[in-house]
């Protein structure tokens, strides 16, 4: 079972962006936030709009591998729309373009959102329960949107962390200010939500997230020993593991298990009346044909992907659950290789991005825009990850390979050579992007490191383009007339 409920029209009067955009007509028919918040459905109506806002494109629904994959050295864009082909090199014509635009603007509405839930939950009576552990997933939600902002836009961002208003017009913060504020919120989120769900509430925010989520987000600020100390217990918990086929992870036939911490519940298209949607990320970087292969693997990666081998000389099997590519024996979607993109043919030897997609559904040869495959946000390996480099990072070097080591069995990998810390750094780093392909973690893998350097230009050409400051993006222009008190990033 999943997380499948829609929310009210309520609520979600949601085109608050960072408390900008101005809202002049009012349906006197709809209900208010001053007569909308009187029970525990209304409150389960609330956060489930919430849930609802990741599915959106600049969330989770679309973009979000656009900017922490394909902006990054394992991705690439070749495609006739060329500036979705210039935001991947760092390049903006306007900083209003479509992709830039939604990711900043979906994630400030689903902020909104949680925001409502925070502010207006605690007052409804009689279940408190219901109504703090609602308060949670709102908590993990915003924590996890912010984690991305900061990510994404850098510091100067706005923090709003209350109802917002047409008139407000918040000021930039810091980057510490809204790590202080993330990990406030996880922390609460910690202590409110359950370990676990049954039923149909399978899919919402759990602790073991919150507990994940936080450990990254110190880990992102480089605060190893912290990182090290919050993740710890979710190892010992032996409640979650590596699930033993990887590609199972990719798939709508597994999802929610054991090795999932988080994920964003989509549903195919018999959900569109409801007002859910499934994910449009295989359609926009599938293989040309059954998607529009706008987005593209670099050929570093793929030959990081393809070097990979496990204890019997045979492909790492990350390697087939990630990418296609022209080897005897690739069928994609449902045809072979050779016959989609015959010898001499323009993509004879390209490769393309495979997970996510519905390649294995019988019968397929289009890939679906609405996919009801759900995206992974936090899983257990990158919880192992995340420890082991934490670890490292203290000088814990043996103690990391162990947990590197474990990510690496699933794959029948042998155990790492690395010995010294700078060694296992490289290591890790280099598991994470097998591990992580197509997942939207390599951006954050790159800055927390201070990667997007000349080294990048040797994996990925499009970083010719690259000028510092540019690892973040630039803030939408609208965002700026709308809101004077924003500066635009550096670089743009």
């Amino acid at each position: 079972m999943r997380l499948r409920r829609l929310c009210p029209s309520l609520l979600l009067l949601g085109a608050v962006a960072a408390g900008c955009t101005d809202l002049d007509v009012a349906n006197p028919n709809q209900p208010s936030t001053g007569t909308f918040w009187q029970t525990g459905n209304d409150a389960i109506a609330g956060i489930n709009a919430t849930y609802n806002a990741l599915q959106n494109n600049g969330t989770y629904g679309r973009w979000y591998v656009f900017v922490g994959d394909l902006r990054s050295d394992i991705g690439r864009v070749q495609s006739p729309w060329t500036d979705l082909s210039n935001f991947t090199k760092f390049t903006f014509v306007s900083t209003d373009f479509e992709v830039n635009s939604e990711v900043w603007r979906h994630t400030y509405e689903a902020i909104f959102r949680a925001n409502q839930v925070i502010a207006n939950v605690p007052g409804i009576q009689g279940n408190p329960a219901l109504t703090g552990r609602v308060v949670g997933e709102a908590k993990f939600i915003r924590g996890l949107l912010y984690y991305n902002l900061v990510n994404f836009y850098g510091g100067g961002i706005p923090l709003v962390i209350e109802p917002s208003n047409p008139t407000d017009r918040p000021m930039p913060s810091t980057s510490a200010a809204v790590y202080a504020q993330i990990e406030k919120d996880l922390t609460d989120a910690i202590a409110a939500l359950p370990a676990t769900y049954a039923g149909g509430d399978v899919g919402r925010a759990t602790s073991g997230a919150a507990r994940a989520l936080l450990g990254k987000a110190q880990l992102q600020q480089r605060k190893w020993a912290e990182a090290s100390t919050t993740l710890a217990p979710l190892i010992s918990s032996n409640q979650y593991d590596l699930v033993a086929n990887y590609a199972d992870n990719f798939t709508a036939n597994n999802e929610n298990n054991r090795e999932s911490l988080f994920e964003v519940q989509f549903g195919d298209r018999t959900y569109l009346p409801n007002g859910l949607r499934g994910q449009n990320i295989a359609k926009m970087v599938g293989p040309c044909g059954p998607g529009f292969c706008d987005g593209r693997p670099t050929r570093w990666y793929f030959d990081q992907l393809n070097a990979s081998k496990t204890t019997t000389g045979a492909a790492d099997p990350r390697l087939n659950a990630t990418l296609f590519y022209n080897a005897p024996g690739q069928i994609v979607y449902n045809r072979t290789f050779q016959d989609r993109y015959p010898a001499g043919s323009p993509n004879a030897n390209e490769v393309f991005f495979k997970k996510y997609g519905d390649y294995y559904l019988p019968g397929t040869t289009e890939q679906d825009w609405d996919s009801g495959i759900n995206f992974r946000v936090i899983r257990f390996a990158d919880v192992l990850l995340s420890q082991a480099e934490a670890l490292n990072e203290q000088g814990q070097t043996a103690a990391a390979a162990v947990l590197l080591n474990r990510v690496r069995a699933r794959a029948n990998l042998a155990a790492t050579t690395a010995t010294s810390q700078a060694a296992m750094r490289d290591a890790i780093l280099l598991e994470r992007a097998l591990e992580f392909g197509l997942e939207g973690q390599r951006h954050f893998d790159l800055l927390r490191h201070n990667r997007f350097d000349a080294s990048a230009l040797a994996r990925d050409p499009e970083f010719s383009t690259f000028a510092p400051g540019r690892q973040y993006l630039p803030i939408p222009q609208t965002e700026i007339n709308l809101n004077s008190n924003i500066v635009q990033n550096p670089g743009y």
